[in-house]
């Protein structure tokens, strides 16, 4: 174990920089320095303002490209024996800016290599690790609890010398010991939660490693995600069943009180407030003009079916590496390059399958969204619709501080089918 700190960087009244340093502990084995820097997602613009604070090159522009570079470097859902079905790298367009459209009440927490001093006297850097750190509120017996969602958690794959300078270093470990350290640090927290690929190794390593250190509960939740083939999956008829909703302000407050009375008894619904839902769904279709809210109505013309249609084409391009099995059809043909992510879905589960069938088609046809992203889980109403032979295994990692309030969410959570529910959907990054 090692000596490590990270520097909690804060925006002045005056509008400069200043940060707090607070020590850490690590299993991390990487020999030399590291700069490890945790700051608020909407200060990313003025990056360069605080790489100047911290002593180093300000130079925003290429901060962000080895940003993207990072974010890029494939997830891996094969473990070291090759079991798993693919490994993916996600290259995401107009970086931050992309980012910011969809969640701007979160952490990063930035990894940096210190390197040599440029003529001005500024340490140049290279860009090693980067987490979102998505904060959000859970409720249970009216207390509000602060939980975490990290996602996006990436390590770099630079290569110098023909050696991987940064991986087999335990990085991981020391990115666990940065979340757990935030916990401790802030007030009121009560839950850490991510989403992870079932066979990934060094993920897994770091869980058990940390969690023992930090003395945390911990516990693992699998899920699955579908991937449909719209030009079979989609349908035509049921999308003229379908209707936009997204400019009707009233009808997005009815989506959110339906969605509350279907899901505010899962363990970990977050979405606090009428106002917050509809914020959050216009400054996504602000950004995203193709992201829109759909609705199915029932036989009497109310409101049934309905859900938040995500292009995530127009964030980042996916790719497919090392794929195994059916994943091997997708990768030749190219069809994982636009990608329909339907989310916060409710209603009966026949107006379900004609929604999700019928935007399917539309994405499809104007948008060139080949595939359909569905995630499924045990107990989830509509698994018959999204059931697929494409499917990959995941697993929702959750550490906690308070074991018996945990297991009291995840009881109060169980539906008729007894079957416990967690997450309405893997929160957006």
């Amino acid at each position: 174990m090692q000596k490590r700190n990270y520097k909690r960087v804060e925006k002045n009244a005056d509008g400069s920089f200043s940060y707090q340093v607070i020590d850490i502990d690590s299993y991390d084995v990487f020999e030399e320095s590291l700069e490890i820097v945790v700051t608020d997602i909407n200060f990313l613009p003025n990056m360069g303002d605080i790489l100047d604070v911290l002593g180093y090159v300000p130079d925003t522009e290429y901060f962000f490209h080895q940003c993207k570079d990072i974010i890029s470097v494939p997830e891996k859902h094969i473990n070291n024996k090759g079991q798993g079905k693919f490994a993916f790298q996600a290259y995401f367009h107009n970086f931050p800016q992309s980012v910011l459209s969809i969640n701007q009440n979160a952490l990063v927490v930035i990894v940096l290599h210190p390197q040599e001093l440029d003529k001005n006297g500024k340490r140049e850097f290279n860009v090693v690790g980067y987490i979102h750190v998505n904060r959000m509120n859970v409720y249970h017996d009216g207390e509000r609890f602060d939980a975490y969602y990290y996602n996006m958690l990436r390590v770099s794959e630079r290569i110098e010398k023909g050696k991987k300078i940064y991986r087999r270093k335990k990085i991981f470990t020391l990115m666990f010991s940065i979340m757990h350290s935030i916990v401790g640090v802030e007030k009121n927290i009560a839950f850490t939660y991510g989403a992870m690929g079932k066979e990934n190794q060094a993920i897994n390593e770091a869980l058990e490693l940390n969690t023992k250190l930090y003395e945390k509960h911990y516990e693992k939740w699998a899920f699955t995600n579908n991937t449909m083939v719209n030009k079979f999956f989609g349908n035509k008829n049921a999308f003229e069943k379908c209707i936009d909703i997204s400019n009707d302000r009233e009808k997005l407050k009815e989506f959110y009180q339906k969605l509350r009375r279907q899901k505010e008894h899962y363990a970990f619904y977050h979405i606090e407030s009428e106002q917050e839902f509809i914020d959050t769904l216009e400054k996504i279709m602000a950004y995203s003009k193709s992201t829109r809210v759909y609705m199915v109505p029932d036989e009497n013309g109310k409101m049934d079916a309905a859900c938040f249609a995500i292009n995530w084409g127009e964030y980042f391009a996916f790719q497919l590496e090392n794929p195994q099995g059916f994943f091997k059809m997708l990768a030749k043909l190219k069809l994982t390059d636009n990608i329909l992510y339907p989310i916060m879905t409710i209603g009966s589960t026949k107006n379900v399958d004609t929604l999700l069938r019928g935007i399917a088609w539309h994405y499809n046809k104007e948008h060139k969204c080949k595939v359909t992203n569905l995630n499924s889980y045990m107990g989830d109403p509509y698994a018959q619709t999204k059931k697929s032979i494409l499917n990959d295994d995941y697993l929702f990692l959750i550490i906690c501080n308070d074991v018996e309030k945990f297991n009291a969410m995840k009881e109060r959570s169980k539906g008729v089918d007894g079957n416990v529910k967690l997450f309405i959907d893997i929160p957006l990054l």
